[in-house]
């Protein structure tokens, strides 16, 4: 688990998120045992049932891609009628946290995935020291 003061950077990271990303409805990052360690304005459902969510659908799909070959898990997305869900892990050093937005559907999903990276990528940065 991450320190108090690496909580607040994480939630730091994710409420910039959250913010710049027109019509993110949920995020949340999580431990990749589906435990939930910031979230911002989710109104959809509660932090935890997210966090935990997202760990079971991208084990799932890493098991999927291991099964066909496909390599390295990058991105979930799912797009839905009344929105879109995109997945990602966040790799670190000593193990991996999970990221998931939930968006409604005037989101351009190109823009969410690139945030949401640029946002993993400074989640690394801060949690190494960099």
């Amino acid at each position: 688990m991450l320190e108090d003061w690496e909580v607040e950077l994480v939630d730091r990271r994710l409420q910039e998120f959250a913010s710049t990303v027109d019509g993110v409805r949920a995020a949340v990052v999580a431990s990749v045992d589906g435990f939930a360690l910031a979230q911002s304005a989710t109104e959809v459902s509660s932090g935890e049932r997210l966090a935990a969510m997202t760990s079971a659908m991208l084990a799932l799909a890493s098991a999927v891609g291991r099964e066909l070959a496909l390599g390295t898990l990058d991105v979930l997305m799912l797009d839905a009628s009344e929105g879109k869900v995109l997945m990602q892990s966040i790799p670190l050093s000593r193990g991996s946290l999970l990221l998931m937005a939930a968006c409604n559907q005037r989101s351009v999903i190109g823009q969410v995935l690139w945030n949401a990276r640029e946002c993993g990528r400074r989640i690394q940065a801060d949690l190494s020291g960099s």
